[in-house]
């Protein structure tokens, strides 16, 4: 059997980015042949990343990028088993180039952007994550993706400081800078989610079966009392319901005096134009 040598595991290692033990190992039962070591390290990788693809991916990452003129914006979270590996920078690597494939790709969902080829890698994103999760030894994949785009208005982001949770909003009506900044407001309301994450922008938008089920449980215990004083009182339950998962319904954050509603109505003043929020997605780690 051919001598394996320490350069000959260094060089396999820079080729595949295997463990020192596993390219090794490949390198011996290859008989020291390189392109065979190589073949047996991504079969491997390739078997041990199927294994893992079944483990919770709880911990992980969100990022996002916007256009200078917000016309365009997108928020990407990738998921990965722990926080260690989230602040590993191969995988940080990973997120970053994963958010500028989707910034420049018209994608949709996860499954969109996997099926991209990756940037200079001659292989998909699936192929090229699985390849990471057998470097990496942990699942990891593309859990979250919203891209957002507008001809008449702002795209902004929040993303907090712990890179956990984010937000992203379309504001359509104007793109003047007063709705750049409502619209970050805004991001960063839903990102903090308080009083409660907003479902919807307004309760139109509100799952009836939800409804159905908060209508419900406002009339539980509410015994003894005529059918109009029960509605009565399941009508402002519900109010409040709303006012805490509706977002335009929501006191803002940063001064409870004033709804999410009065923040739009400042800005169509100050623009001169009628300005909505349109759609809005909120990613957080760990979250379907």
């Amino acid at each position: 059997m051919p001598q394996i040598t320490a350069q000959m595991v260094n060089e396999l290692r820079q080729r595949t980015n295997a463990p020192m033990m596993d390219a090794k190992k490949a390198l011996v039962d290859a008989g020291g042949d390189m392109e065979k070591a190589v073949e047996l390290l991504r079969e491997r990788g390739a078997a041990s990343a199927d294994k893992k693809l079944a483990n919770v991916m709880k911990e992980g990452l969100i990022a996002g990028k916007i256009t200078p003129d917000g016309k365009l914006g997108v928020l990407v979270r990738l998921g990965c088993q722990t926080d260690f590996v989230a602040r590993n920078d191969a995988f940080k690597k990973l997120l970053a180039d994963l958010t500028e494939l989707a910034f420049v790709s018209d994608v949709k969902t996860p499954a969109d952007l996997a099926a991209l080829k990756y940037p200079g890698a001659g292989k998909s994103v699936e192929e090229t994550v699985k390849e990471a999760i057998a470097t990496i030894k942990e699942n990891i994949g593309i859990t979250g993706l919203a891209r957002f785009s507008t001809a008449n208005g702002r795209v902004e982001k929040y993303v907090h400081h712990n890179e956990k949770v984010g937000t992203l909003v379309q504001i359509d009506g104007s793109s003047d800078d007063a709705v750049k900044i409502t619209a970050g407001e805004i991001a960063m309301h839903v990102t903090a989610g308080v009083p409660t994450v907003a479902l919807a922008v307004d309760r139109t938008g509100i799952d009836p079966a939800i409804v159905e089920k908060e209508k419900a449980a406002a009339a539980e215990g509410i015994t003894g009392k005529p059918p109009a004083i029960v509605e009565k009182i399941v009508a402002g339950k519900l109010e409040k319901y709303f006012q805490d998962v509706a977002l335009v319904d929501q006191p803002f954050i940063k001064d409870d005096k004033r709804r999410i509603r009065d923040l739009l109505a400042e800005t169509s003043k100050a623009t001169g134009a009628q300005v909505k929020i349109v759609a809005f997605a909120r990613l957080k780690v760990g979250e379907a």
